[in-house]
């Protein structure tokens, strides 16, 4: 917070107790005197808004949200958005909100400021339109959004929000979801390209998705381009899909060796050919094929989960687990055999598993239980949403992810995969020192259900007596 921040706010409290708490009014007369004395703009308090809305507590969250929509009322266009985003978000389970008197006004200014060509305007305009099932007006609105993006003008004013990352920034998304539920696939790709020349990851990802379920749920060269310009980018989905992608599909059978004079004449072939065709996603083989073999594709596997896993994307651990215990992997696909962590299999295509690992997957299954425990105990807790993020740490870093996983059905799913692993296996789940930078050792949280002195990674006797006693004390409290 700045110091002209601070001053407004203390003033605009101060005015508005005396004034007999006119708050909008009071709102008025202190920035019209705050930008004739320290040049504060309207800007400079919607900023202000959005510190007290993240970083304070439960009162600094009501009077963030006071001035989000003061802002609006007083013309400016991305608070006028957040106010409408924040109703449509709140009609969605309270149905009605929409059409009280704050969202039919802010609705009004939207409107006015989506005319004037204001990008994230239009986008929200047309996520109202779509949840209003207004679908061909919501159309008609993110092709126009999309026109603007792709032929932009140049301005003589910098709007530094119209660079902000987010689904009101890419259209293309929720255009091609529209052509989508009406099987206009072609349409569909057409959006998605439009993402793809603004190099947005999550159009690569949905572009190989369309592409999957457009080839009969076959794997395709286009599938594997686009995955992999979305996971080598950060998308966390991306790089856990190809992850399962390589542990399961099978390496390309070796070639016969060829002779030397074999060898020469493709070589002069290739030079001597007219029409090399050079397209990276014609030619997406040559990467697929650095997985020529079922080591390397685990390997592979390995590094795509690894990223996932860094993102704090729970299921990304569960794969990840279940690959470290493998004991053996196979040509045809290691995780689609069921989980052997034993080595029991009798397969003739058995190979040793070289990543196999109880200590790491012990740890990718206690970051899952951890996760579990401290997303429930924050969003039972947490009064506002800036405690939340604060309490859910490391898991609130990507919003995007914690969104994935924060549902209560969702981690009660991850909880009974990430126990039914350890217990198949044989892990005892506690703190190690295995775990990532940034998630919190909580010490001993379960035993595994299987017979003592036959798991793959278990507590010491004293560590696991004393844990025992714990347990029978909460039992009895």
């Amino acid at each position: 917070m700045t110091d002209n921040q601070a001053r407004f706010l203390l003033s605009w409290r101060v005015n508005t107790r005396s004034n007999n708490g006119d708050a909008a009014a009071e709102f008025k007369t202190t920035i019209k005197l705050m930008e004739d004395i320290h040049h504060m703009s309207l800007d400079d308090v919607y900023g202000l808004s959005f510190i007290l809305r993240n970083k304070g507590g439960a009162g600094c969250a009501r009077t963030g949200r006071e001035l989000v929509t003061l802002c609006s009322e007083s013309g400016h266009a991305e608070a006028t958005i957040q106010v409408v985003a924040s109703c449509l978000r709140q009609d969605a389970t309270k149905p009605g909100v929409l059409r009280t008197r704050t969202a039919m006004f802010a609705l009004e200014r939207l409107r006015n400021i989506s005319k004037a060509g204001n990008v994230r305007a239009i986008v929200m305009e047309a996520n109202v339109a779509r949840h209003n099932g207004l679908i061909e007006q919501a159309t008609a609105l993110y092709n126009r959004a999309l026109k603007i993006i792709m032929n932009p003008k140049p301005s003589t004013t910098q709007d530094k929000y119209s660079e902000l990352q987010d689904e009101l920034s890419s259209p293309w998304i929720e255009l091609a979801y529209l052509h989508v539920t009406r099987g206009e696939n072609v349409k569909a790709m057409k959006a998605y390209m439009c993402g793809l020349e603004k190099d947005d990851p999550m159009a690569y990802f949905n572009l190989a998705r369309l592409d999957f379920h457009m080839a009969g749920n076959q794997h395709t060269h286009d599938w594997l381009y686009n995955m992999t310009k979305a996971a080598a980018s950060g998308h966390y989905k991306a790089a856990h899909e190809l992850g399962e992608y390589y542990a399961n599909s099978p390496a390309e059978p070796p070639q016969p060796p060829k002779s030397f004079m074999e060898k020469l004449h493709g070589f002069a072939h290739y030079f001597n050919s007219p029409n090399i065709n050079l397209d990276p996603k014609t030619n997406i083989h040559h990467h697929d094929a650095f997985g020529k073999t079922p080591q390397m594709r685990i390997d592979l596997a390995c590094q795509w989960l690894k990223l996932a896993s860094l993102n704090h994307y729970l299921p990304a651990n569960i794969t990840l687990a279940q690959l470290y215990l493998q004991k053996f992997i196979y040509p045809k696909g290691t995780l689609l055999k069921p989980l052997d962590p034993f080595g029991h299999s009798t397969e003739p295509d058995e190979i040793p598993n070289h990543l196999f690992s109880p200590d790491l997957a012990q740890a990718a299954l206690t970051q899952v239980l951890t996760a579990c425990l401290q997303i429930s105990e924050a969003k039972s807790v947490s009064k506002t949403n800036a405690e939340y993020l604060l309490r859910a740490k490391p898991w609130s870093e990507h919003k995007e992810v914690l969104e994935v996983i924060e549902s209560t059905e969702s981690l009660q799913e991850l909880k009974e995969q990430a126990e039914m692993i350890a217990d198949a296996a044989g892990l005892d789940i506690k703190s190690t020192k295995l775990l990532p930078k940034g998630v919190p050792h909580l010490g001993f949280i379960r035993f595994h259900k299987g017979i003592r002195g036959q798991g793959l990674w278990e507590a010491d006797e004293k560590e696991w007596l004393v844990a025992e006693d714990e347990q029978q004390v909460e039992k009895r409290v």
